[in-house]
C-alpha cells in the first residue's frame, strides 16, 4: 500500500509541475503578447504625433510661400507659384503634400448675414445657389442665422425653430467661421450643402471676390449670361492672361455677358485655405487652415485643424 500511495504522489507532483510549467507559459505568453501590443501602442503614438507635426509644419510652409508672393506682386492668380499643388515628398518612413487654395476666389456666405436683398453679394449667392440646385429659400435662413438680431426673415428661422427640433439648439447669430457650419441651418440638406460648399468661403464682411482665381461656377454667378462655351472660353482667355484691374474684367468679358456691378470684386486677396497631408509609417494626419496676409506684415493663422 506505502508503494502505491508513493506512486501516486510521484505522480500527483508530476502533473502538478506540468500544470505549473503550463501556466507558467501562458503567463510568459501572455506578458509577451501585453509588451507588443504596449510596443505597438507606443509606436503607432510616436508616428501620429511625428505626422501632425509635419502637417502644422506644413501650413507654416504655406505661410512663407505666401508671404514671399505678397512681396512681388499685388496680383493673385492661378498660374502663381502658390497655385501650384505641392505634390508628395517622401520623408523617412513617410511623406507630405499639400495645397494652397484662395479663399477669395469663392463667394464669401457671411454677406447674408448683413446688407440688403438686392445688394451685389446677395445676387451672386441667389445665382450660384439656383445653378448648383440648392434651395434659393435657404439664403434667409443662413441670413437670420448669421445675423445678431433675433427678427425672423421671410422663410427664415430664428431660435424658435432649432429649438423645436428633435436635438434643439440655438441659432449661431454671429458670422460664420467654417462654411460646414451651414449644416445646422434650416434648408442646407447634405445634397444642398455639397451642391455649393466647394464655392463659397466664411471670411469677414466686405471681403471681396478675387476674378482672378475664381472657378467657372463663380464668374457664371458674377456676370450675366455668362455659361456654356462662352465661359470656357473667358476662363481659357484668364488663364492666358490674368486681370490686372477689376475694370479690366468687366471690359473682357465675352459678347453676350454683362456685369450688374463692380462692388465686391477685386483681382488680389487676403485670405487663403490651406490643406496638408502628412503620413508617417501607418499613421496620417490632415492639417487644415484659413490663412489671413496683410499687407507688409507676416500671415496670421486665423483657424486651424489637425487630424
Amino acid at each position: 500500500m506505502a508503494g502505491v500511495a508513493m506512486t501516486r504522489m510521484r505522480g500527483a507532483a508530476i502533473i502538478l509541475a506540468m500544470l505549473i510549467a503550463a501556466l507558467a507559459a501562458a503567463v510568459a505568453a501572455t506578458v509577451f503578447a501585453d509588451q507588443q501590443r504596449w510596443g505597438r501602442t507606443v509606436e503607432l503614438r510616436r508616428d501620429q504625433v511625428q505626422a501632425q507635426a509635419l502637417a502644422m509644419a506644413g501650413v507654416q510652409w504655406a505661410r512663407r510661400i505666401l508671404d514671399e508672393d505678397a512681396r512681388r506682386s499685388e496680383i493673385d492668380h492661378l498660374g502663381e507659384p502658390w497655385a501650384l499643388a505641392l505634390p508628395p515628398i517622401p520623408m523617412e518612413d513617410g511623406e507630405i503634400r499639400g495645397a494652397i487654395a484662395d479663399a477669395q476666389g469663392r463667394l464669401n456666405i457671411n454677406a447674408l448675414g448683413y446688407g440688403v436683398e438686392s445688394s451685389p453679394e446677395h445676387a451672386r449667392l441667389a445665382a450660384l445657389f439656383t445653378q448648383r440646385g440648392a434651395p434659393s429659400g435657404a439664403l434667409a435662413a443662413i441670413g437670420d442665422w448669421i445675423d445678431s438680431d433675433s427678427a425672423v426673415r421671410d422663410s427664415g428661422a430664428e431660435d424658435a425653430y432649432y429649438l423645436a427640433r428633435a436635438v434643439p439648439y440655438l441659432a449661431g447669430n454671429a458670422p460664420l467661421l467654417r462654411v460646414a457650419e451651414l449644416s445646422f441651418v434650416k434648408g442646407m440638406t447634405p445634397r444642398a450643402l455639397s451642391a455649393v460648399l466647394p464655392f463659397l468661403s466664411a471670411l469677414p464682411t466686405g471681403t471681396p471676390v478675387n476674378v482672378n482665381t475664381a472657378p467657372p461656377a463663380v464668374l457664371a454667378a458674377i456676370a450675366n449670361n455668362l455659361v456654356g462655351e462662352r465661359l470656357d472660353a473667358f476662363v481659357a482667355d484668364r488663364a492666358r492672361k490674368p486681370f490686372t484691374t477689376v475694370a479690366e474684367f468687366r471690359s473682357r468679358l465675352p459678347e453676350g455677358a454683362t456685369l450688374a456691378s463692380d462692388i465686391g470684386l477685386s483681382v488680389g486677396s487676403r485670405y487663403f485655405y490651406v490643406t496638408i497631408e502628412a503620413r508617417q509609417g501607418a499613421t496620417r494626419s490632415r492639417a487644415r487652415a484659413l490663412v489671413r496676409r496683410g499687407g507688409g506684415e507676416d500671415s496670421a493663422i486665423i483657424w486651424q485643424i489637425v487630424e
